[in-house]
């Protein structure tokens, strides 16, 4: 009699598939937010790598007068040689154009700035807000989403 018992538990599988099917959709419902804050994030991250190349390329105009006037080529292999920037004057305009711009209406911060002859490094910061809102997430980092870059260039070549 028992052994009845056991073979129609057995053979009564009713239910079982329910719970797999919740469980497959609470999981990939969690992977589809995770991956819109990715790539929210990510296109925050373009933004903000757009407005720091524009800045630095306004940046890179700045012209070192006293440098470039000073030196001459004197052979046919000096004649390529890139202009001097003013790091002074280069610094300022990329802070004064970051400064004019914000990054889905959150300030931007420069966290760093190399400058030296021809070239130019710079790191800007700022922070978007996320797209969905996990309560655990959002007490720990209040909703927002740290976006950072870094950004070089050159300057022109000097063809006198």
């Amino acid at each position: 009699m028992q052994n009845n018992f056991i073979i129609d538990f057995v053979r009564k599988e009713s239910g079982s598939i329910s719970v797999l099917i919740s469980g497959l959709f609470l999981l990939v419902l969690t992977l589809s937010i995770g991956i819109i804050d990715i790539t929210d994030s990510y296109l925050a991250k373009r933004e903000l790598i757009q407005i720091g190349e524009d800045a630095i390329l306004v940046a890179s105009h700045s012209l070192d007068e006293s440098r470039y006037y000073a030196s001459s080529p004197n052979s046919i292999g000096e004649k390529n040689r890139r202009v001097p920037i003013n790091c002074e004057l280069a610094a300022l305009k990329f802070t004064l154009e970051v400064s004019a711009r914000k990054l889905r209406g959150n300030l931007i911060g420069v966290t760093g700035w190399s400058c030296s002859n021809d070239q130019i490094t710079a790191s800007i910061s700022s922070s978007i807000q996320a797209l969905v809102n996990f309560p655990i997430i959002s007490k720990i980092n209040g909703g927002k989403i740290s976006v950072n870059a870094t950004i070089g260039a050159t300057s022109e070549i000097s063809l006198a």
